[in-house]
């Protein structure tokens, strides 16, 4: 963490960084700096763009496979002409639009080049898409571990004292607002999705702190200026548009020991950046074919993920592939150029700012650079946390690239359209009928009036009466009942319809044993009815996974928390007041720096207020870990083993008077505290408890604890088993904070057996 103030005071500004990178060619040292960190960065903005578009089919395989045939834009005037809303001249005019080069394979033409006819069976295509369906199971079944929990960020002290856990939890509920106005939820849903589909996901900060501030009128009637969200926006780019040092492992960024340099690229419009303000160099921005000739090299990918009217770059003779020579052809966008392409990369680069001379700083810290085109810094800061957060779901930190849950499903999904194409087409000769009519058993006129009833639409609605002379098919030998035969095919052809469908469940049931799925996870019901041993051995397996999943998920989320923290207590200045009510003595808020909310009400109890505060007041030592997800510590057994301990030390009448009544009370609201219980108990010494302690004239206080204590235990165990049966009755605790688990089960909906026994809850640190 580094704290901006501290920057400040060594010279390490973002003045001192726009001094630097602003300077005018010359021997000053400044230029020279810029020189050298030019140079540096063009290289890895080279490095990575090439890299990703050299990896991109990785990627743009999956994103092929998991749009399926019926998100198809050729659709849409297709059903249009066979509803008749258009004729087939306007139908042949929308197709050519979408796509001429695609049109031809949904219409015909004649010899002159008029429309004949629209192939309509087009409409009836029909692929399996098992990508998009199991990614959604398992994207959801990892989503309903966290998108329900409040808060969604809950941060644990690493100090067993009140006052410790009075910070990390008005800590949770700061960043409890924050999750709300940034949409972290959303934000990490997409995330999970990605480590499915791609393998792994990287979220980066798009500024150190993010502040929008509004005006509003007060109760007087007078504008004021009010914050109206701040905190952190995470970007997640795709990661054909990511780049990292390849020399260290990526998963490494979440504790900052990996790799020196990361970043992501995209391809804006010139004026984009002209009109921004805040950057700089902007009559600098040169451009050479270096990068757009990438745009050609590798034109599928670029015409799949950007739009085709925007990737109209400055034209230049020559292409030098990653040419560093600065010699080399240059261009300088002007304002004419404004509708033109341009690569904008940001980069996050380790530097010691004494060292690189932009500042006294003595220590390593991450400077993040935007730079535009090839190599003009247009804009620089200093981060006071990690550059960026990563999450990877069974990747292999000695790999480049690894394969994800999408691409081992690859190969099953083109197996099964294999099968459906066939079963179709079997179906489509299935309903090609052939009718034999003897021509010289029937009158000429009799064959035209078949022949015209066949094509009308409506044949097969009204009876049509055949006339024909028996005594002529009488001398021809021919037997009346075979003038007119049909010929159908359905019945050779419904045999290879059924082992169709017999090879789908098949192969089906083979993907579901490789990618250790079950029928249950996947909300089918069983074949056969099952014991409560193998609902048992079903369920670990499901968690057990689930469980293993959810690790790539938790570093990032562990590595989340550790950066809203710094740069919460680093870039924020503005006074927090929090919900945190009736949790905490006054006391124990007192002493970790904190206040109560004054609402000028003198009459109002003050525990029931909220706790207000500066940023400053939350640092702490906290964990950032992953132990914050599903496994989120409800301390339901904690709360009955002190209760059973405190029984004990309550029957022990030394003991019990030498505790003292602050130390009983101390105890108490632990108890109810980590019971999860919607309201805390909060017992406190009042002045004449203070002024003695306990002696032997309180023995009918503690014969009334030992009393009740017994009861509180029964209550508690109830609770317990309340929640191992897998609901929430009325009454009992909702999910939040300190809110009870799910209870584990089968994801796909059957529930855990009344003999099978619920994991332990973890014990607090």
């Amino acid at each position: 963490m580094v704290h901006p103030d501290i920057l400040k005071e060594t010279g390490t500004t973002q003045q001192r960084l726009r001094e630097v990178f602003t300077c005018k060619k010359s021997d000053s040292k400044d230029w020279r700096i810029k020189e050298k960190l030019t140079d540096l960065v063009r290289s890895r903005v080279h490095e990575g763009i090439y890299h990703s578009c050299k990896n991109h089919s990785l990627y743009l395989a999956v994103d092929l496979a998991w749009d399926s045939l019926p998100i198809n834009k050729f659709s849409i005037p297709l059903l249009q002409y066979a509803q008749g809303k258009i004729n087939i001249q306007q139908c042949a005019t929308k197709l050519e639009g979408i796509d001429p080069e695609l049109a031809d394979q949904y219409t015909t033409y004649d010899d002159e080049g008029t429309i004949k006819d629209i192939n309509l069976l087009r409409l009836y295509e029909v692929t399996v898409n098992i990508i998009r369906s199991y990614i959604t199971r398992r994207v959801a079944a990892q989503v309903s571990r966290f998108s329900n929990l409040y808060p969604y960020l809950k941060y644990d002290a690493r100090g067993t004292d009140t006052p410790s856990k009075v910070r990390a939890e008005v800590l949770s509920q700061r960043v409890e607002m924050m999750t709300e106005q940034f949409g972290f939820r959303k934000k990490f849903e997409q995330a999970i999705r990605s480590m499915f589909m791609y393998g792994y996901a990287i979220m980066f900060p798009s500024e150190p702190w993010t502040r929008k501030v509004q005006w509003r009128k007060d109760e007087d009637g007078d504008i004021e200026s009010y914050v109206e969200k701040e905190g952190i926006h995470f970007d997640l780019p795709h990661p054909t548009r990511t780049f990292w040092d390849n020399s260290e492992p990526i998963s490494a960024i979440n504790t900052d020991l990996g790799p020196n340099w990361i970043g992501y690229w995209d391809i804006v419009r010139y004026s984009d950046v002209r009109d921004d303000a805040a950057y700089w160099n902007l009559d600098e921005i040169a451009y050479t074919n270096s990068l757009h000739g990438l745009v050609n090299a590798y034109k599928d990918f670029f015409d799949y993920y950007f739009d085709g009217s925007v990737l109209a770059f400055p034209k230049k003779t020559d292409w030098f592939p990653f040419n560093n020579d600065r010699t080399s052809n240059k261009g300088i966008y002007a304002g004419e150029d404004e509708d033109k392409a341009m690569f904008v990369s940001t980069i996050f680069m380790r530097l010691n700012p004494k060292a690189e001379g932009l500042g006294d700083y003595p220590f390593d810290c991450w400077l993040k650079l935007v730079v535009a085109s090839d190599e003009t810094i247009i804009y620089a800061e200093w981060m006071p946390s990690l550059p960026a957060i990563y999450g990877g779901i069974n990747q292999n930190d000695d790999r480049m690239a690894n394969c994800s849950f999408a691409h081992d499903l690859m190969p099953f999904q083109d197996q099964l359209n294999n099968i459906v194409y066939s079963m179709l087409h079997h179906m489509k000769i299935s309903m090609f009928k052939i009718m034999m009519i003897d021509q010289d058993a029937l009158d000429p006129d009799v064959q035209e009036y078949l022949q015209s009833s066949l094509s009308e639409d409506t044949f097969y609605q009204k009876p049509k009466a055949v006339f024909y002379s028996g005594a002529r098919a009488a001398d021809l030998g021919i037997d009346t009942k075979n003038i007119l035969n049909v010929v159908d095919a359905s019945q050779e052809l419904s045999q290879g319809i059924s082992m169709s469908l017999n090879s789908l469940f098949q192969l089906l049931s083979l993907v579901e044993k490789l990618m250790i799925l079950s029928p249950q996870e996947l909300g089918q019901a069983a074949e056969r009815e099952i014991s409560a041993t193998e609902v048992s051995e079903i369920a670990n397996t499901t968690n057990a996974i689930y469980s293993f999943i959810s690790q790539g998920i938790d570093d990032m989320r562990a590595a989340a928390k550790k950066m809203i923290y710094e740069h919460l207590v680093t870039c924020s200045t503005t006074e927090f007041n929090v919900p945190v009510k009736k949790r905490f003595t006054l006391a124990s808020i007192t002493e970790a720096g904190l206040e109560i909310e004054d609402t000028g009400d003198q009459d109002e109890n003050p525990k029931g207020r909220n706790i207000i505060g500066l940023p400053s007041n939350l640092v702490h030592e906290y964990l950032f870990t992953g132990r914050d997800g599903s496994e989120r510590t409800q301390n339901l057994q904690a709360a009955g083993a002190l209760t059973q301990l405190f029984q004990q030390i309550m029957s022990v009448q030394p003991i019990a008077e030498s505790l003292g009544k602050e130390r009983m009370f101390d105890m108490l609201n632990e108890i109810f505290r980590m019971s999860g219980a919607g309201y805390d108990l909060n017992l406190e010494m009042d002045e004449a408890d203070e002024a003695e302690d306990l002696n032997m004239q309180d023995e009918q206080f503690i014969a009334e604890l030992k009393q009740k204590m017994p009861q509180m235990e029964q209550m508690l165990m109830m609770i317990m088993q309340q929640m191992q049966g897998g609901g929430q009755g009325q009454g009992m605790p909702q999910p939040g904070m300190g809110g009870p688990p799910p209870a584990p089960g089968i994801e796909g909906g059957q529930p855990m057996p009344e003999e099978q026994p619920a994991p332990p809850a973890e014990q607090p640190v």
